[in-house]
């Protein structure tokens, strides 16, 4: 695979990492009646190949199998639809197929019923503002709230004190970072993991960025307590945007993030300068003695933490994707502005036939 996708090396490390997986377990399935060390475009071609692999294709969930075709499809044309001279009739073949397993797809999402691995895993959004209010309601019993950074400063010479909020903040770091990723999640229109790489900085240091770097990540503006501003590169979205986009951060979440930074201020002795970036999340740990924060947090390392989170709360695994069916689906009980429907499908980077097509689910 590597060799096909050195043909592309602008591709997100996300995206190569999703297509070196398939392209294994596809690899993995012809090899358990032959020993084939690669799949080539001559494989691809075979009629006897091309009816084992899409006999391991329909083996996988609906919704996941134009994936699996996709990544044949970057192997036979890495270039996108521009396939060589002899490679056309196998790019036609695949292309079909494609065409084929999309109309099934979008066919059963046209009926907007649920799926039965949607309807296990479904609460209604009533319940999830209800755990994210729940949640609230016990670390503001914690006192884990806007005085704690103050607090903290006040026990300079008090060490049993400054001991206590230390390991208060230790024992609900993580805690209270998911909480954070369900409020990003509900005081904002949800989004796919666009979070998982969120970067704090100044707008003066936003400004500064080139073209390029202000495309290709999404950033969170923290200048004051009280007011915040997330922008979202128009390049790093799944749907790529016209330009990128500015979103004003509620005034009950920037509290919540003010709260979660103000603990990881205390808990790591952090002074942040105007020239200082930093990702909003971290890598779950133990937080053992002197460990320090980890970076790295990835959108599938995102998904994974916060599906797991949900279960543990609400028993059902709910993952940033079903949110967002989750969401629409109590959105649009009524009718609703024009303008509104716009600027919710903008955030949520999608077009309101989408929405209406994909996210809007009944039983």
């Amino acid at each position: 695979m590597e060799q096909y996708l050195a043909k592309r090396p602008q591709l997100k490390e996300s995206t190569k990492n999703n297509h070196n997986r398939r392209y294994s377990q596809i690899l993995e399935y012809l090899n358990t009646n032959e020993n084939i060390e690669n799949i080539t475009t001559d494989l691809l071609s075979d009629e006897k190949y091309i009816n084992l692999i899409k006999t391991f294709i329909e083996t996988k969930n609906l919704p996941s199998r134009s994936a699996y075709i996709n990544t044949i499809l970057f192997i036979v044309s890495p270039v996108k639809a521009q396939p060589e001279i002899h490679l056309i009739g196998t790019y036609n073949i695949w292309k079909k197929y494609f065409y084929e397993i999309d109309t099934l797809y979008r066919g059963n999402q046209i009926k907007q019923i649920k799926t039965e691995k949607q309807k296990k895993k479904w609460v209604d959004w009533e319940i999830i503002l209800k755990l994210r209010n729940k949640l609230k309601k016990e670390f503001n019993k914690k006192k884990i709230n806007g005085q704690l950074k103050f607090k903290y400063k006040k026990t300079e010479e008090n060490v049993s004190e400054r001991v206590k909020i230390l390991e208060l903040i230790q024992n609900n770091f993580f805690k209270y970072q998911y909480f954070l990723m369900l409020s990003l999640h509900t005081y904002i229109y949800p989004v796919r993991t666009e979070y998982s790489e969120l970067i704090i900085c100044s707008w003066k240091y936003y400004k500064r960025l080139s073209n390029e770097e202000k495309n290709i990540n999404h950033y969170l503006i923290n200048d004051k307590r009280k007011t915040k501003t997330i922008i979202f590169g128009k390049d790093a979205r799944k749907n790529k945007m016209k330009q990128s986009l500015n979103v004003d951060v509620p005034k009950e979440l920037s509290l919540i993030i003010n709260n979660f930074i103000d603990m990881r201020n205390i808990l790591y002795n952090f002074k942040v300068k105007n020239n200082d970036t930093l990702p909003l999340l971290f890598l779950h740990s133990k937080l053992k003695k002197n460990e320090k924060l980890k970076y790295g947090m990835t959108p599938n390392l995102y998904s994974k933490n916060f599906i797991n989170f949900m279960e543990r709360n609400l028993t059902k695994k709910v993952g940033v994707s079903l949110m967002r069916n989750i969401f629409t689906s109590y959105y649009r009980r009524g009718e609703r502005p024009l303008e509104e429907k716009k600027r919710i499908c903008e955030i949520m980077n999608h077009d309101p036939h989408t929405q209406e097509l994909v996210y809007l689910k009944q039983d």
